[in-house]
């Protein structure tokens, strides 16, 4: 059983108190025929909104492939966890079936993929995702798979042997917050005031999104390569992937941590999309 790690710190640990603020999030809109989304993953007071909005568009799916960030870089280039996830809210079960075919599949053409739950035992980008999906689906499994040190080649070798796995039933979920701006990321590409850096970060995220929005995969990897786009992996390969399942994304909605709390001194973007 994976076990919780920011439980407390990223969103409520309190049963009642994190339903009540994730019910908050999740609005009431017309379920779309959604085939993925990016959704942020930062602490539910900056991108929780945000996370709502687009987790409130997916109609109900059996399973959900959940592609996360290797923050720590442990494991493999592709690592996989066979284990349920637990939250406050309950037991998120594992299609452990699917996830060991897929990475079977990965295996038999080389890839660097392999059972790693130290790998994800600290790694909260799929974590915070998960009271979303317990909220506003009926019943579904997960297949969580994290990726490090992938180049673009190795992106799109991926996004091929995935897009088998896609058919009506399944939804791919892209963990990732965009720009990571300030002395704190190491990152100052400008310099300014409040509106001045405000306007420069939108700039860059908006370039990159445009690429997603083309299915640009090459132009959002080189792109997010020069920038701080914690699951530019996981993005990239729904880009691949969307090209060859016809898709097509839309932007649901974006700000960055700055406007949440007035300060981009260090400030991170958050950008929620759907493909279609």
């Amino acid at each position: 059983m994976r076990k919780p790690i920011v439980s407390g710190q990223f969103y409520p640990e309190r049963k009642e108190e994190l339903r009540k603020i994730v019910k908050s999030f999740l609005v009431s809109k017309k379920k779309g025929n959604i085939h993925a989304v990016i959704v942020p993953h930062a602490g539910y007071m900056f991108s929780g909104k945000l996370a709502g909005e687009v987790f409130s568009l997916i109609p109900d799916k059996k399973d959900f492939i959940m592609l996360g960030v290797n923050h720590r870089g442990i494991g493999n280039k592709i690592s996989f966890s066979i284990e349920d996830f637990e939250t406050s809210l309950g037991i998120v079960k594992n299609n452990k079936a699917l996830g060991e075919k897929i990475m079977n599949t990965f295996k038999k053409q080389g890839f660097d993929a392999s059972i790693n739950e130290m790998a994800h035992k600290y790694e909260h980008s799929l974590e915070v995702q998960l009271p979303f999906l317990q909220l506003s689906q009926k019943k579904f499994e997960i297949v969580p798979i994290l990726f490090s040190g992938l180049n673009y080649e190795e992106c799109i070798g991926i996004a091929k042997v995935l897009a088998e796995f896609f058919h009506e039933k399944e939804c791919l979920v892209v963990s990732s917050d965009f720009t990571h701006y300030g002395a704190n990321y190491d990152f100052v590409p400008f310099t300014g005031n409040n509106e001045q850096i405000k306007e420069k970060l939108f700039e860059l995220d908006e370039e990159m999104i445009l690429a997603i929005s083309k299915n640009a995969g090459k132009d959002f990897f080189n792109l997010a390569s020069k920038s701080t786009v914690c699951g530019m992996l996981g993005i990239t390969i729904a880009i691949e992937i969307a090209k060859l399942k016809k898709w097509k994304a839309r932007l649901v909605d974006y700000y960055t941590s700055g406007d949440v709390v007035n300060d981009y001194e260090n400030a991170v973007g958050y950008a929620g999309l759907v493909f279609e």
